[in-house]
Parts: C-alpha cells; sequence; structure tokens
C-alpha cells in the first residue's frame, strides 16, 4: 500500500488488514476519504475488482471506484468515469464526470445491492471507439451478468484510477477492496 503502488489522497484512512483487503479504517466520523494512484488505462480497457460492503449501501453510505480521472484527488471536480455501489436505488451503475457535473451513462438494476453485506465482483470494459460494457457478479465470483452497455467517448485521457468512500460514523471502518486488475493501452497492472 506505501511503496507498490504507491497511492495518494486521504492514505492516513485507508489499510490492509489481515485477510490482505484495501480496508478503509476511518474515524467514527461522517466524511468522504479517497485513495487514488497513477493509472493511464482507458483505450481498450478492462478494469475488475471485488468489493465488500458490511453493511447495506445507501445515500450515505456507498463505494466508488474510480476507472478514469484526470486528477488524483478524488473528491473535487475532475474529468472521468466512476462504477458507483449502492446509493438510493441500491444498484450498480457506471457514471461520467465533467468537472463537477455527473451523468449515469449505466443505470444499473434497481436493489442489486439491497443487502448487508454486499459482495460483489465488478468487470468493466472499454473500446478504443467508447463502447463501455458494466458487468457484475453478486456473489463475488466470475459468472458475469451485464448492467448494460454505452457509447461515451466524451473522456478520453486518464492518469489516475482509485476509489472513494462516503460513509457516516458507524460505516467508517466497513469497506473493502480486493484483486484490483487494469489492463488497457499502454500496460497491465495488478493492484
Amino acid at each position: 500500500f506505501n511503496t507498490n503502488p504507491t497511492w495518494s489522497g486521504d492514505t492516513g484512512v485507508f489499510d490492509i488488514n489481515p485477510a490482505l483487503e484495501f480496508w478503509l479504517n476511518a474515524p467514527a466520523i461522517t466524511a468522504e476519504s479517497y485513495a487514488s494512484l497513477p493509472s493511464q488505462a482507458i483505450e481498450n480497457a478492462t478494469w475488475e475488482f471485488f468489493v465488500r460492503l458490511d453493511f447495506n449501501p445507501s445515500s450515505s453510505n456507498n463505494a466508488m471506484i474510480y476507472l478514469v480521472s484526470d486528477n488524483p484527488a478524488l473528491t473535487g471536480p475532475l474529468n472521468g468515469y466512476y462504477v458507483r455501489i449502492g446509493g438510493q436505488d441500491d444498484e450498480i451503475s457506471l457514471y461520467r464526470q465533467s468537472g463537477g457535473s455527473v451523468n449515469e451513462i449505466i443505470d444499473g438494476i434497481d436493489n442489486t445491492v439491497d443487502s448487508d453485506p454486499v459482495e460483489v465482483r465488478i468487470r468493466v470494459t472499454r473500446d478504443v471507439a467508447g463502447n463501455w460494457e458494466l458487468l457484475r457478479d453478486t456473489a463475488g465470483g466470475t459468472t458475469f451478468v451485464s448492467e448494460g452497455t454505452v457509447f461515451d467517448d466524451v473522456h478520453f485521457l486518464s492518469t489516475h484510477f482509485g476509489v472513494r468512500c462516503d460513509y457516516t460514523s458507524t460505516r467508517s471502518d466497513k469497506f473493502f477492496f480486493d484483486d484490483f486488475v487494469v489492463t488497457g493501452q499502454p500496460y497491465t497492472d495488478v493492484i
């Protein structure tokens, strides 16, 4: 976590737990925290990762995995794309962020993550033209079901990949991430 690769952001509240999961271990307050690392993957790219939330997600407690960002700071204006797990409709959806404006571009199936805990493996693909697909396995395996496809080529540059957690005081240590694999031009990285 601290050396290979080196994450930046709110690194004082993220850690590696005994199960070797990337873990949000924040003080019991209501906040948003993020960690990011350099990543240029966007063309012919695949992002795959496992997420465990030891609670039923909501609008106040949810995870965002930034696949593409032109800014290492994931809590402010940026240009990029992210997957959100949770929210008002308990879904897994893909969003485009342009500065401070956010648009849902793949609206996931409602109530997909209406459970406690949530364990899901997610795969997102994007070809060189800008065709995206969002897939998930809510059993945490690799039997993926598509949440949808979309053409979106608004942003075509990436400098960072990362996670952002929005949480209340009772959920500040219940976000877990594992098995990050990012492939795409110009490289492959296993995080």
